[in-house]
């Protein structure tokens, strides 16, 4: 088992999707449960999930999971909120972090992997996927760069610290667009999946109607 943990942010309140981008449909999956089905065959510790105001509409999603909840009373902070309570909360001698935002769930497991490796077999203090010329996400942010994520004021981007060491950083080219597209908007919804919003939420709630038999 490597000593990388993952960081699943899905804190946000979602106001521009108009629903939980945790639970946002994605075939038979939701975009939390398809991400922590990337992660279970890898060997990682624990994702922590960072949660916001609908915990408790997320909780029961996650009981066949490999999963430590942690739950940021004011995410509306923005990210880095959420990032400094699980870089406070991370298991001892982790050597790095997998940072993965909810909105991003179509990855493979086959380039989380190959992340990992890149991580391993580097020194670079952070490593990241590059898809048509733009950095990516899941990010691997090396220990010794959580001081430095930890200091950003609450208001600000972690892409600070990705463009402060674009030039140390190790790239993995890769052609999985999912990578760079965050999915905010219905209409970024309709565009990933080919199905809009309300049809897709009419799908899910009609899959947990009993039988009329």
């Amino acid at each position: 088992m490597t000593n990388v943990q993952p960081v699943i942010l899905a804190a946000g309140d979602s106001s521009r999707m108009g629903y939980p981008k945790a639970l946002l449909p994605l075939g038979d999956d939701t975009f939390l449960t398809r991400i922590l089905k990337t992660l279970a065959p890898i060997e990682l510790p624990a994702a922590c999930l960072v949660l916001g105001m609908h915990d408790s509409l997320v909780r029961p999603l996650l009981v066949h999971y490999n999963v430590r909840v942690l739950t940021n009373p004011d995410p509306g902070r923005g990210p880095v909120s959420s990032i400094r309570l699980a870089l406070e909360n991370l298991d001892p001698g982790c050597r790095g972090c997998l940072i993965w935002p909810v909105d991003q769930p179509l990855v493979s497991a086959e380039l989380v992997r190959d992340l990992i490796r890149l991580f391993e077999n580097c020194t670079a203090p952070l490593v990241l996927p590059s898809c048509g010329g733009k950095a990516g996400h899941p990010a691997i942010f090396r220990h010794g760069m959580m001081d430095e994520l930890l200091a950003l004021p609450p208001d600000a981007s972690p892409k600070i610290i990705v463009a402060r060491h674009k030039s140390e950083a190790a790239w993995l080219a890769t052609e999985e667009t999912g990578t760079v597209e965050d999915i905010d908007t219905p209409h970024d919804y309709f565009r990933l999946t080919g199905e809009t919003l309300e049809s897709a939420l009419a799908r899910r709630q009609a899959e947990r109607l009993p039988n009329d038999e």
